[in-house]
């Protein structure tokens, strides 16, 4: 299963980088905090890889994912990844997919949250406006992921 899902993994990572432009060069920090939120993100579009997540000072945050991106196969092949997906995190930067995946997370773990709440709950854990937050969380359920 491992194996397999490293392959599935590496085969995403080379979508990204095409259709993103993006080297994701998983040397750098950065490179790899996206990498954890696209792979949260595709799950929501129907591309689960089975890592589970818990919340770390970035937004989710997968220690399986990131043992697996340190050991990815080489392979020339692509996943077929849903164009929807892309829709949504085209050009988006890091701290949009950090308050994205976190907004998710809060509403996924609170089911009794209400729309309000979660803004609120993700603007104080994260130093960020509200008004900001709204409009990422409008953006998610535009997508149909939150």
């Amino acid at each position: 299963m491992n194996e397999e899902r490293r392959l599935k993994l590496a085969k995403i990572v080379n979508n990204l980088r095409k259709n993103l432009g993006l080297k994701l060069d998983l040397k750098e920090f950065e490179n790899r905090l996206r990498l954890q939120k696209y792979v949260f993100l595709l799950k929501k579009f129907g591309v689960d890889l089975g890592y589970s997540y818990n919340m770390y000072f970035y937004g989710p945050y997968s220690p399986d994912l990131a043992k697996d991106y340190y050991n990815l196969p080489e392979t020339k092949e692509e996943e077929e990844l849903p164009r929807e997906f892309y829709n949504l995190v085209k050009g988006k930067s890091s701290r949009w997919l950090e308050l994205a995946t976190t907004l998710i997370m809060i509403k996924d773990g609170f089911k009794s949250f209400d729309e309000e709440k979660v803004i609120q709950n993700v603007a104080k854990s994260k130093s960020e406006s509200p008004k900001k937050l709204r409009k990422i969380y409008n953006e998610l359920r535009e997508a149909k992921v939150i």
